[in-house]
């Protein structure tokens, strides 16, 4: 077994590792994709020298380059839609899948190293996950509910606790002597991975949104409204949006000398005294941002019509002439904003600002219901699948039992 280049590059990771740590820097995670790339390519050409026949890693790393190949394409083609974080998913169980064929040929160290990690994982995830997550979000609850108000977009995770407790009693309570109602729950165990496997495939396009991050060339910045405080403030949340779109604005500058134009884009709801675009040029005005640099849409109530009102200023001031916008929301919003985008027609990249870690639980499980409602007929069909598969097996194995 080869052990020494793979003994050199896991020294390098510790090192960086270290260094980032000392710094008090977050790791980077394009560093680590492309050590764990140049890993596998170092191991794959060991194994190629070495194992027999090499046809098998040969093609299966053929294989795995296609996975990858196309996600990359599907990516920067529009990584506003959920078909990208679906490629990206299957691409990293390919990766563990090639991970696993290298183990075996037993060449390389590296592999080996990893397989443990995740069979660990797994099996760890396997025996204690359920708990560890009904855990997790009663301390988020806990967390949430004494720092926000209590309203129920706010106490979603106390629910999925709940309901966490709920499934292991009834899974107590349901035995194979109840045929049918082991089959119901059955059935409501499919849905659940069913909506947790696209809960993953959303999760995974949120991450690729927020890490891949859109290139100084804009001509527009549209920042998305939030309520206000008082009726006239604009509230933290919305701060950091605004925060955010002025960073951009201002780095845009310094790179490439290019100045964007912020478009406040808000409007005035049933307990607000102006407009929310109004109370976010006066924040960014009070920032030092020019008054010639900011426009207005006030109309909007919703993040689709941000979109498409704003849309609607920027396609009037361009004259037919093509542009570079981006909107800016928090980080966890601004996925289901680029889907939004790409429904109006608009061209435009994303900018997240950032959110308190302890609000972000609830927050995306609020982003994944509201997606889910969007594409609700899909969600409906493959649910009513599986209903129809469980009452085959029912009337099935009754009449068995009758005969």
């Amino acid at each position: 077994m080869s052990i020494i280049p793979d003994l050199l590059l896991l020294l390098s990771l510790v090192i960086y590792l270290v260094v980032r740590v000392k710094q008090k820097q977050p790791v980077d995670l394009k560093v680590l994709v492309i050590w764990l790339g140049l890993s596998l390519l170092l191991d794959t050409g060991i194994s190629i020298i070495k194992y027999q026949p090499r046809e098998i890693i040969i093609t299966s790393f053929t294989v795995l380059l296609g996975c990858w190949l196309l996600s990359y394409l599907i990516i920067r083609k529009d990584k506003r839609r959920l078909l990208a974080g679906y490629v990206c998913n299957v691409s990293l169980v390919m990766t563990v899948a090639y991970i696993g064929l290298l183990t075996a040929t037993l060449e390389t160290l590296m592999p080996l190293i990893f397989s443990i990690v995740i069979i660990l994982t797994g099996l760890l995830f396997l025996i204690f996950g359920g708990y560890a997550l009904i855990i997790f979000f009663f301390w988020n609850a806990r967390i949430v509910l004494k720092k926000e108000s209590r309203t129920l977009g706010n106490m979603l995770t106390l629910l999925l606790g709940i309901a966490g407790i709920c499934l292991i009693l009834m899974q107590r309570f349901i035995n194979q002597d109840h045929k049918v109602l082991a089959y119901l729950y059955s059935m409501f165990i499919a849905i659940l991975v069913y909506f947790f496997f696209t809960f993953l495939t959303m999760l995974t396009s949120s991450i690729l949104f927020n890490v891949i991050k859109p290139k100084f060339d804009k001509d527009y910045l549209i920042i998305l409204g939030a309520g206000l405080l008082d009726g006239e403030r604009v509230t933290p949340l919305l701060a950091g949006r605004v925060d955010a779109g002025i960073a951009f604005y201002h780095k845009q500058f310094l790179k490439t000398g290019k100045r964007a134009m912020l478009v406040m884009s808000g409007g005035q709801g049933s307990d607000e005294k102006i407009p929310e675009s109004i109370a976010m040029r006066n924040y960014a005005l009070s920032k030092g941002v020019a008054d010639s640099d900011i426009l207005l849409e006030d109309q909007s109530s919703t993040t689709l019509e941000n979109l498409k009102f704003s849309k609607k200023i920027l396609d009037s001031r361009s004259n037919g002439v093509r542009y570079q916008s981006a909107f800016v929301s928090n980080d966890y919003h601004i996925f289901r904003a680029g889907v939004f985008a790409r429904l109006v027609g608009l061209n435009s990249d994303g900018i997240g600002s950032r959110t308190a870690r302890y609000f972000l639980p609830n927050a995306f499980i609020r982003e994944y219901i509201a997606m889910v409602l969007m594409y609700k007929k899909r969600h409906i069909a493959a649910c009513l699948g599986v209903i129809i598969i469980a009452i085959l097996f029912i009337i099935v194995d009754l009449n068995y039992v009758i005969r």
